[in-house]
């Protein structure tokens, strides 16, 4: 074995051991201060995982479905929660790979969302229900509305992700992306460098808020804490997302469905969301100023306002 193999072996092993203790870290320091812990946790036991779930309040159902984002969870609606259960029974998940709800190692797709909220409303709630939603989640509420208009009332959503988006397939690319994120020690790095604290705080000052002077000081280490419950998990949702595999067409199905759709939307919203209502004449668009992409936590008053009228 000549030089150049053992130093290339030798500074291969190095970056490996490195990147190795750095996860570890990451998995035993990331949740040492117990910003997620709640006293009324419910857990859904569902065929593809335990689903992590709160109820708070009596009325007329509604279901809150955070955006499909590894570092989200139910903490996105903690600042309307309180106005809404007083005339509602209000239900917020985590989604499957998220927050405090299993994290499989598998492949994660629009259907088992789409499922997962089928399956919920049935088993759980047991009657029609109303859905709030943020970003991405509004495909999954469209096709589980499809698949049964009488389990699904009024669609509410906050920011929905542009329709062209939904649309984009899996490509080589995005698949040899998908694959390399899944690997055990460089995989698990590159998720934990992504979703550091300084990355998160990122996205809160440059997205999610417009007035970054309006963001908690936990704010950003409770989603940072979130991304990396059962270790760094997350990574297989994201792998999924960057393979494009959460993606679904949904313009014949918006199309077919006649379920009231109210939309609420910042300066952060896509220039293209007025495309919606070729697709669906039900869809009705109401604007929050000065607002970045989570108006629920920055402008909750507003929120619950336009969630009113």
């Amino acid at each position: 074995m000549n030089k150049k193999v053992k130093k290339l072996i030798a500074i291969t092993t190095i970056a490996g051991a490195a990147m190795y203790a750095f996860n570890k870290f990451i998995e035993y320091t990331s949740s040492y201060r117990g910003l997620t812990l709640e006293d009324d946790e419910n857990y859904y036991n569902w065929r593809n995982g335990t689903i992590y779930y709160k109820k708070k309040g009596t009325g007329q159902p509604i279901l809150l479905l955070h955006d499909l984002n590894p570092i989200s969870s139910t903490y996105e609606w903690s600042q309307i929660i309180e106005s809404l259960s007083k005339t509602n029974t209000v239900y917020t998940i985590d989604l499957l790979g998220c927050g405090k709800s299993d994290k499989p190692a598998s492949s994660y797709v629009n259907y088992l969302y789409v499922q997962l909220v089928k399956d919920f409303i049935q088993d759980v709630i047991k009657e029609k229900t109303d859905l709030i939603v943020t970003g991405e989640s509004f495909s999954f509420a469209v096709m589980a509305a499809r698949m049964d208009q009488n389990m699904i009332g009024k669609i509410t959503a906050i920011n929905p992700s542009d329709i062209t988006c939904n649309v984009q397939s899996p490509t080589v690319l995005s698949e040899m992306i998908k694959h390399m994120i899944e690997l055990p020690i460089i995989g698990t790095f590159i998720y934990n460098t992504i979703t550091n604290t300084k990355a998160i705080t990122k996205l809160f000052t440059e997205k999610y808020y417009k007035d970054t002077t309006k963001i908690p000081v936990n704010l950003t280490d409770t989603y940072y804490e979130s991304a990396h419950l059962q270790g760094s998990n997350g990574k297989y949702l994201y792998a999924s997302m960057i393979g494009k595999y959460t993606n679904i067409n949904i313009i014949h199905a918006l199309k077919l469905i006649n379920n009231p759709i109210h939309f609420i939307v910042t300066d952060a919203a896509s220039d293209e969301l007025t495309e919606y209502q070729t697709y669906n004449h039900n869809i009705t668009i109401d604007r929050i100023s000065e607002a970045g992409y989570l108006p629920q936590l920055e402008k909750p008053e507003e929120v619950i306002s336009l969630l009113y009228n």
